[in-house]
């Protein structure tokens, strides 16, 4: 794709097209054409034509599967006059997806939990990581079971690659939340990480994590594997509940305590996964795709 001329025209930003009601950015998938800034975005699908509001250019590497993008700092209803950036994009952005849940001792007072929470979410600025959220445990599954009793807090975050990750936790931030504001009021900590291409692209705005650690059964083929995967890829397609889903096999055994595939999914509010728990498809569809082929999970939802 050839950089375009520094003076753009009305007409270059298809102004002239109807606008629609603002959509979810989620929906931006098999784009043709794509013009993002931080107040919106338009975007051509073949002959239809969408636009609506976005964050930020800090979402542009989640969109996928987009042949062209160009990247202006104009809103909608203007005419440009410069680009600020062209970007091209791989059908497909991996990223790394960082899981980790704690034990906080019953007996830790109020300030210093929150301390620990502001101190990792704190670590957000660090370069490579895109996104952190830290949260209390809103629901744990199975919570009387010797491997899941006992998580109070969960931590997701999502870097750039693995050398991203391995910066972070090897960071003099990062290590002096963990000796000063997490290690002294935690009984156990369980963490994994996966690489994944997560679909469809995510809002910023997102209310509510549901995360899933699996123990797979011993002795699945690779076809089983790919099923399961493939089933929670689908999950957005299939329930418009879920915004995003992230899925991947660990890569980071030393703290997993055997959990070895990581899996996430972004809601909403709390009452989208609500919607999600409570339809009948989605049971029947881990009845019959993932459950029969998993020895023993854990699954935490969590406030954003």
């Amino acid at each position: 794709m050839e950089k375009p001329n520094s003076e753009v025209t009305e007409s270059d930003l298809v102004t002239d097209k109807p606008q629609l009601d603002i959509i979810d950015c989620k929906h931006l998938c098999n784009i043709s054409q794509l013009w993002i800034s931080s107040e919106g975005y338009e975007a051509s699908f073949g002959s239809t034509f969408k636009t609506g509001k976005c964050a930020s250019n800090v979402m542009l590497w989640r969109f996928t599967k987009v042949n062209n993008l160009k990247v202006c700092k104009v809103g909608l209803q203007k005419a440009a006059s410069k680009y600020s950036t062209l970007v091209t994009m791989s059908a497909s952005a991996t990223v790394v997806d960082h899981v980790v849940l704690f034990k906080v001792k019953p007996e830790t007072p109020a300030d210093k939990t929150q301390a620990m929470l502001d101190g990792l979410r704190g670590l957000s600025v660090l370069d490579g990581v895109l996104q952190l959220t830290v949260a209390p445990a809103l629901n744990l599954w199975p919570a009387q079971t010797s491997w899941a009793a006992g998580f109070t807090h969960a931590l997701h975050g999502r870097y750039k690659d693995k050398a991203s990750l391995d910066a972070y936790t090897i960071s003099s931030a990062h290590v002096s939340v963990v000796e000063n504001n997490v290690k002294p009021i935690i009984d156990g900590l369980l963490a994994v990480d996966w690489e994944a291409s997560p679909s469809p692209p995510v809002e910023e705005d997102f209310g509510v994590l549901r995360i899933a650690l699996l123990k797979l059964k011993e002795g699945l083929t690779e076809e089983d594997v790919t099923g399961i995967l493939g089933t929670f890829n689908s999950y957005p397609s299939t329930f418009p509940s879920v915004v995003q889903v992230s899925a991947g096999p660990n890569f980071s055994p030393v703290r997993a305590q055997g959990f070895n595939y990581g899996y996430l999914a972004q809601f909403k509010s709390v009452k989208e996964l609500e919607e999600l728990t409570a339809n009948p498809d989605h049971v029947a569809l881990m009845e019959s795709k993932v459950n029969p082929h998993v020895e023993s999970f854990i699954l935490v939802d969590a406030l954003k």
